[in-house]
């Protein structure tokens, strides 16, 4: 092989469990739909073999042959049969090895490291987030400038199986969605009322069609700020918990 490919062809979530994209410049992305603490795990685990030193991997532990990553022999030719050896050995175990860029390793423990929270020896590695109000909030201003930006969030939210969540939790996710839907749907009605007093004006026969937008707006809102209300009620009782 002359040449590294500029991208891989296709890489999604829908095929991978975990991404690890490294450019040239800049900062390393990830992308998962593990649990972070499980990806970071698997992040070090990979670190962990490909820093192991010659003639003492896992591969070469187990074949007691050399191994063709971490034993690379001296002459091409030699290189070619070891390498050769080594991946019909592996892959009848049902594993592999691959020749690593240098500093790979710390890298991995890098990215690791920063995907992993700092109370992590608190967390168990497979317990997932929980969903909070402020990650329903966070993805609503994330969608502001989405076609319908309730829509987009709800999508998100939904598709977040990362994130346990509780009834009060889902509860909580509820009322701040839909009451972002309320405000979006009042926002419409307003538009029409004032579409209408722009196109016929204030007269008798508008009057009444005019009255009925006022009405359902204010109904609307009314019910986006009930939900508003409650969601701040069980936030507060929430924290007043935690902080016993």
């Amino acid at each position: 092989m002359t040449r590294i490919p500029d991208a891989v062809a296709v890489a999604s979530l829908d095929t991978h469990r975990l991404i690890v994209a490294v450019p040239n410049h800049g900062p390393a992305e990830v992308s998962c739909n593990l649990p972070r603490p499980v990806a970071a795990s698997v992040l070090r685990q990979l670190a962990d073999g490909l820093d192991s030193p010659a003639g003492q991997c896992e591969t070469a532990l187990i074949t007691g042959r050399p191994c063709p990553v971490h034993d690379a022999p001296a002459s091409p030719s030699e290189a070619m049969l070891a390498a050769g050896t080594g991946a019909a050995e592996a892959f009848a175990r049902g594993a592999s090895q691959a020749q690593r860029p240098a500093g790979l390793d710390a890298l991995l423990a890098h990215v690791a490291a920063a995907m992993t929270p700092d109370d992590d020896e608190h967390q168990a590695a497979d317990e997932p987030p929980a969903l909070t109000p402020n990650d329903v909030r966070d993805a609503l201003d994330f969608n502001a400038d989405d076609r319908d930006q309730v829509l987009a969030t709800l999508r998100d939210v939904l598709l977040d199986t990362t994130a346990t969540r509780t009834p009060e939790q889902a509860l909580g996710a509820a009322r701040i969605i839909l009451a972002a839907h309320a405000q979006q749907l009042a926002a419409l009605v307003e538009a029409e009322r004032a579409e209408t007093h722009t196109r016929w004006g204030l007269n008798r026969s508008t009057r009444g069609v005019l009255t009925g937008y006022s009405s359902a707006r204010r109904t609307i809102r009314t019910y986006a700020d009930r939900l508003a209300d409650e969601q701040a009620l069980a936030e507060g009782a929430a924290n007043e918990q935690a902080g016993q």
